[in-house]
């Protein structure tokens, strides 16, 4: 009796959760606050980039000190890109340092949808903290572990790309793959979000990949080398000023 009473209880949650499924805008809500939970992060990442036809990858290695929106990345390695700064305050409001001139100097709009540093990784790609300020979505598929969502640009928002497809783990309510297309709907790129850690209920993938199918299948991967959640980061850190000074 007992068996049958908890099989009719769980056959009754089963059949709640299907017939209220999440709506796609509480999910997308979900998996922004998930991807903003830290108050601050510092994070190490070691780049490798690899170009058809090319024998070796090129690598780099940035520290990235990140709060919400706010990014600060300090290259470390190598030689020639050593003391190079990007700021990141919003999508449309991104400067660089470049130490060979001692000069701080605002990136163009047209810009930020060209590769970071010669990556698969636009500067749009690296700032976007917030899905739902950017799109809307349904959701196409859904099992045991995975939504699948489709997600196009909100009304009279400019968003890097005109649809993606995003694969997120229903556990962590974070994205483990994201489609990226255009408005002929010609597949662009793939990132790839491999290999979570959570720390104090803040998650973070230990790998990042992104293939460029226009380019051969190009790739760029980050590969995580250091990470310190919630350091208590000084607003100083994210301004022009510190961005000069190399703070």
């Amino acid at each position: 009796m007992n068996m049958l009473l908890v099989s009719c209880v769980l056959a009754s949650f089963c059949a709640t959760a299907l017939a209220n499924p999440l709506s796609a805008g509480q999910i997308i809500a979900d998996v922004d606050e998930a991807m903003n939970r830290a108050d601050d992060q510092t994070i190490g990442w070691d780049l490798v980039h690899q170009e058809p036809g090319q024998k070796a990858p090129r690598t780099m290695a940035f520290v990235a000190h990140v709060r919400d929106a706010l990014n600060l990345t300090s290259f470390t390695f190598p030689a020639d890109l050593k003391g190079t700064r990007v700021l990141t305050l919003s999508r449309t409001q991104m400067y660089i340092y470049l130490p060979a001139y001692e000069k701080v100097r605002r990136i163009a709009s047209h810009v930020t949808q060209q590769g970071f540093m010669g990556t698969n990784y636009s500067y749009e790609d690296i700032s976007m903290s917030h899905l739902g300020d950017i799109y809307e979505g349904e959701v196409l598929s859904e099992d045991n572990s995975s939504w699948v969502l489709r997600l196009k640009p909100k009304q009279d928002t400019k968003a890097p790309y005109a649809k993606v497809l995003v694969t997120i783990d229903k556990s962590l309510k974070l994205p483990n793959e994201l489609q990226y297309f255009n408005a002929k709907d010609t597949h662009l790129k793939t990132e790839s979000r491999l290999d979570y850690e959570c720390r104090d209920e803040v998650c973070l993938a230990q790998v990042l990949r992104m293939e460029d199918h226009t380019r051969a299948n190009s790739w760029t991967e980050l590969r995580r080398s250091s990470w310190a959640v919630n350091p208590g980061l000084d607003d100083e850190v994210f301004t022009v000023r510190s961005l000069q000074r190399g703070e």
